[in-house]
């Protein structure tokens, strides 16, 4: 809803649930789904909830955007600069916690940073007038930069360094922890994506499945430093990462 400059209307709770953890547990999980609720401006409506092994929570949102205010993930054009809101390798430092080689309080910035909603960076993008924008969640950063590209029939050219990724993602990475999904996302962008001078290692977070990932926005370059100063007086961080060219296909540089 945020990516495409709109407005959350009404969010409905979808849980699942074991039997033998403590309801206390997911009336935590409720609570912290409420404040964010609450804190969007929507209005809670009911839910649906499923026995499980494993517990899972989300939320299942309708909004609004005005027809002559939406933003969406056609549209990037030759030259746009891409600017990216959150950092990357939430994926791989969860894997990390599930398997026990990193503790809770390594990985707070990260889970803090998640919580944040895209509200923000919605308002600076309305400010400043953007080509496109998408969210980064399941298909990582170069799946969602991919699906805007071939929408707009364009490509990239985008710089690993000026990339933001959680430090310890890479390492891990490398070690092998990471999600099922990441491997995914690399087997079905296979040929999609060059690596000019970029390793493998250097790559994988690029891949990695996001939960509550920033936006990836296109806009004119002449607004580029403009969207991300929006950005900051908001106390959000924009990350101009590359550009936007006419060659159809993601390239990845140093």
């Amino acid at each position: 809803v945020y990516a495409m400059g709109g407005e959350p209307l009404t969010a409905m709770n979808l849980v699942a649930f074991p039997c033998s953890l403590d309801l206390g547990v997911l009336r935590e999980i409720l609570s912290g789904g409420l404040s964010k609720i609450e804190e969007s401006g929507a209005r809670l409506c009911s839910g649906h909830s499923v026995q499980d092994e494993e517990p899972k929570y989300g939320l299942s949102v309708t909004g609004f955007v005005e027809a002559d205010r939406v933003v969406r993930n056609a549209g990037a054009e030759p030259g746009d600069a891409l600017v990216l809101t959150k950092p990357l390798g939430l994926g791989v430092l969860t894997t990390a916690l599930k398997r026990d080689i990193v503790s809770e309080e390594e990985i707070e910035a990260a889970v803090q940073t998640a919580s944040l909603l895209n509200k923000p960076a919605r308002d600076a993008m309305r400010e400043v007038g953007v080509s496109a924008a998408t969210d980064v969640t399941g298909y990582g950063f170069l799946g969602h930069l991919t699906e805007m590209l071939e929408a707009s029939n364009v490509g990239a050219v985008v710089h690993r360094e000026e990339i933001p990724v959680w430090e310890r993602a890479v390492p891990l990475a490398n070690a092998g922890v990471y999600p099922g999904g990441l491997e995914s996302n690399r087997e079905y962008l296979e040929g999609r994506v060059k690596s000019d001078g970029v390793g493998e290692g250097d790559l994988l977070p690029l891949y990695d499945p996001q939960t509550s990932g920033g936006l990836l926005v296109a806009v004119p370059e002449g607004r580029s430093s403009a969207l991300v100063r929006a950005l900051e007086k908001r106390g959000v961080t924009g990350a101009i990462v590359g550009e936007v060219v006419e060659q159809p296909g993601v390239r990845v540089t140093r």
